[in-house]
């Protein structure tokens, strides 16, 4: 983790909590040490993030102030604005392995999985004049969130297509039972 993402959950912990919260609970909360809490509620504080109340040391009052609450939006809106780059990128080089498809002899394609991934593909493989024939997924908790392509537990695959895309790793003991030929891999192990 590092200071940005340390100093985040910290400061999102000091203001849910609003001078009830310990040391000891941000330290379980975020699964860091007590001495890095120690650590960045210090320099927080030192920042005019975080204002720290009481003599005793068991049994000092964290609050946030205005300058924290902001600081932790514009980590927020950093954070996300990095990973959407990287989800951005990730998607278009996975979309990229789909095009062209149609051109190579496929007709029909089966997905497995259902991540943040899946619709775009779905739709990346009907533009291309592909029919997407089954979405298989590992659980049944998903099932029938889409209506018009049919959702199967993997449990009930059957070869029903021309490739099987895989938006996340098979359970274990199934790339066997699949032609390495049928499969494009989406890069998630």
């Amino acid at each position: 983790m590092d200071d940005r993402t340390l100093d985040f959950y910290v400061l999102d912990a000091v203001h849910e909590g609003d001078g009830c919260v310990t040391q000891r609970d941000i330290s379980e909360r975020i699964c860091r040490s007590l001495c890095s809490v120690n650590f960045a509620l210090r320099l927080l504080a030192a920042k005019g993030y975080i204002k720290i109340i009481g003599t005793n040391s068991r049994r000092l009052h964290y609050h946030i102030t205005p300058s924290g609450i902001i600081h932790k939006s514009i980590l927020a809106y950093n954070f996300v604005k990095r990973q959407s780059g990287l989800y951005e990128q990730v998607r278009r080089d996975f979309l990229g392995k789909l095009i062209g498809l149609k051109a190579g002899g496929v007709n029909t394609v089966s997905f497995y999985g259902w991540t943040p991934l899946t619709e775009s593909a779905i739709l990346q493989v009907i533009l291309e004049g592909i029919e997407p024939k089954t979405i298989y997924v590992r659980t049944r908790e998903i099932l029938n969130q889409w209506n018009r392509i049919p959702l199967q537990p993997i449990s009930a695959y059957k070869p029903d297509s021309d490739v099987l895309v895989l938006m996340e790793v098979l359970p274990e003991g199934w790339d066997e039972r699949i032609e390495t030929g049928k499969i494009i891999c989406y890069p998630v192990a």
